[in-house]
């Protein structure tokens, strides 16, 4: 059996005219003696209550006279007409390039009904429907729009849907909406959160994503962890709100921690670096553009002291021992130094695998 479009049936929705027909019924008044008492045509008010036209605020205000019935009632009672015909009528408004988007988008469909934001089992057409309201979208084909031009760095290794991008920063900006952080961004206290970042880091014991969230509130970022989809092969997302507070959203696309961590540090170096603005939304992908060498650097040099690490890579000793004791150094876990290791090529990908954790979605 198809799935019905929406819960409202054509022939459930009652026009506000066939209620003023019933009162006129009910206390013997005619049509035209209506039309008298409230200045109007006989056939205005024929076409009122045969439902060929709507009651309007003016008429509303004369029933109120000629009736004693408040204005407010009949005013009420057409806009709740109007809004059951458009939900009635809603599946008319899908277009071919919304049904083509649908079609993308079959990952955060399945992620939203497992979050209870959208009804299990559905027809396509009422899908469509339902991922406007999960989405706040009034058209899902408008999604490739959210996608801010300029601030990409598109991947050559990852494909880019532009309607699952768009899709995942609804998502992202969606759950900013939920939270409200009221302390303002100070970036004379960098220093001071970098070390509490650190410390998050290095306790293994505690929810990561929870005491982060708890800490960047306290420093005017609003900070979350949203799932990454396949058409959207972001590492995290960046704006500034107009209080002067800014949203941070990380993924854990990649899985590796020493990833997270890194990708964190680098979206926090672009706040600091002053890259995000309010017409401006960042969002990061694999590759480096001109923008992300600041934000790359900020992210190197904040969790491994520059200094320090040469010293370290020129004395050469790569051994388990000894990147433990340089991690302990530097306040971050061994995991951090075997991957900047790694990526520079002082170390083979695949030693000290056992070494490498690795984060997983459980939502």
């Amino acid at each position: 059996m198809a799935t019905k479009i929406t819960g409202i049936s054509r022939d459930l929705i009652i026009h506000p005219g066939e209620t003023l027909g019933d009162v006129l019924t009910e206390r013997g008044i005619t049509q035209a003696e209506l039309a008298a008492r409230t200045g109007v045509t006989p056939a205005y008010v024929c076409n009122v209550i045969s439902g060929k036209k709507d009651i309007s605020a003016k008429f509303a205000f004369a029933l109120e006279y000629a009736l004693g019935v408040p204005k407010s009632f009949w005013i009420n009672l057409q806009a709740n007409y109007d809004a059951e015909l458009l939900e009635a009528n809603a599946s008319e408004t899908i277009t071919d390039e919304e049904r083509s988007a649908r079609e993308s988008l079959k990952d955060i469909v399945k992620y939203l009904r497992h979050r209870g934001k959208m009804p299990i089992r559905e027809a396509v057409d009422a899908s469509i429907l339902s991922l406007r309201k999960a989405l706040q979208i009034s058209n899902i084909a408008n999604l490739k729009g959210m996608v801010p031009e300029g601030a990409l760095r598109m991947s050559t290794k990852s494909k880019v849907d532009p309607y699952v991008m768009g899709a995942w920063i609804r998502l992202c900006q969606i759950a900013g909406e939920n939270r409200n952080v009221t302390t303002k961004f100070d970036d004379g206290k960098v220093d001071e959160l970098v070390t509490k970042v650190k410390a998050v880091m290095c306790n293994a014991g505690e929810s990561v994503q929870k005491s982060l969230t708890e800490l960047f509130a306290n420093y005017g970022i609003d900070f979350s962890v949203v799932r990454n989809f396949r058409g959207a092969p972001v590492q995290g997302y960046i704006s500034k709100k107009d209080d002067g507070t800014y949203q941070m959203v990380l993924t854990i696309r990649g899985s590796y921690a020493d990833i997270f961590w890194f990708s964190l540090f680098h979206e926090l170096g672009h706040i600091v670096n002053g890259d995000v603005n309010r017409s401006i939304k960042f969002i990061d992908y694999d590759e480096n553009a001109d923008i992300e060498i600041g934000a790359n650097s900020f992210a190197s040099t904040r969790l491994l002291d520059p200094v320090a690490y040469r010293n370290f890579v020129d004395h050469g000793d790569f051994e388990l021992e000894a990147i433990r004791a340089f991690a302990t150094n530097q306040n971050v876990r061994p995991y951090i130094v075997i991957g900047r290791l790694q990526r520079e090529k002082l170390l083979d990908y695949n030693r000290y695998s056992s070494e490498k954790v690795r984060y997983k979605w459980v939502h």
